[in-house]
């Protein structure tokens, strides 16, 4: 029982401005890391000054921290931000995004047809209610196995953006350096290991067990030791799966039309929630 609150000032606390269904309905959470309500809904306030100035703190968005802080601040009801499922974090940037800076998101595209820079204004409101639940209840069959997929979690996509970061970076060090070939070929093959290793541990965030003649194997040791040994092409088809899963559940491209009127035509663009600018 949460203790009262004593400050006559309380009344004046921000209040939940929205009420989200998450994407997810609430699964793929670890035990006692949510609170949902009966009609599956969660409270989200808007930011407060102290959460708009952890988003300007360039070291804490790099590491996720940041942007950890204000899920937990807007969104008290997911009590470790770390854990929440991909599947919902865009629908939680939206929310708080439309909770703290009202309906519409101006957003800047480019035509494919004339190459003319569009302003839009894009409808939260109609956003969230378009998003669908996500569906991972399909098993498809791999090579006679049967596979489990889940969602990856923040933790997971925070630290594969570091590593990918830090990967890319190491990579255009070495091309600008002044190394001799030799070095520059260690470094890229060290390079290269460690990006199969990424892709791997990818996969293996994202699948949640894999059935074979009637035993079901959940341990990721086990399962990355067969993704160690597995051939190419099963491994490619296993990726395969979980991207075409992670397209069906992420924020559908909307339709605008290009502001230059020699050209008028209508195109889709992606919406790309990006933490550093998404909230300015």
């Amino acid at each position: 029982m949460e203790k009262p609150n004593n400050n006559p000032l309380f009344k004046h606390f921000r209040q939940p401005a929205i009420y989200l269904k998450l994407p997810s309905q609430g699964k793929f959470y670890p035990a006692n890391s949510l609170d949902i309500s009966v009609t599956g809904d969660v409270p989200i306030y808007p930011m407060t000054v102290k959460d708009e100035l952890t988003l300007k703190t360039p070291d804490a968005l790099m590491n996720g921290s940041g942007m950890a802080e204000v899920i937990r601040s807007c969104c008290p009801a997911l009590k470790d931000p770390w854990v929440i499922p991909a599947v919902d974090l865009d629908a939680i940037f939206i929310a708080i995004r439309l909770a703290s800076y009202g309906t519409t998101m101006e957003i800047t595209t480019a035509c494919p047809h004339c190459k003319e820079s569009n302003d839009h204004g894009v409808n939260l409101t109609t956003l969230l209610e378009n998003i669908t639940p996500a569906n991972y209840n399909d098993q498809p069959r791999i090579d006679n196995l049967i596979f489990k997929f889940k969602p990856q979690s923040y933790k997971d996509i925070n630290l594969m953006n570091i590593a990918t970061f830090e990967e890319r970076r190491l990579v255009n060090n070495v091309l600008s350096s002044e190394l001799a070939d030799d070095e520059k070929k260690r470094l890229f093959d060290e390079s290269f290991k460690k990006i199969t290793e990424l892709n791997v541990s990818m996969l293996i965030s994202c699948i949640e067990s894999i059935t074979v003649d009637g035993n079901t194997v959940a341990d990721e040791i086990q399962i990355r030791e067969f993704l160690d040994n597995t051939s190419r092409t099963i491994f490619a088809e296993i990726k395969d799966k979980i991207q075409e899963l992670m397209n069906r559940n992420k924020i559908q491209p909307i339709s605008v039309v290009c502001d230059n009127q020699e050209c008028a035509k209508e195109y889709t663009t992606d919406l790309v929630f990006d933490q550093a600018n998404f909230f300015e």
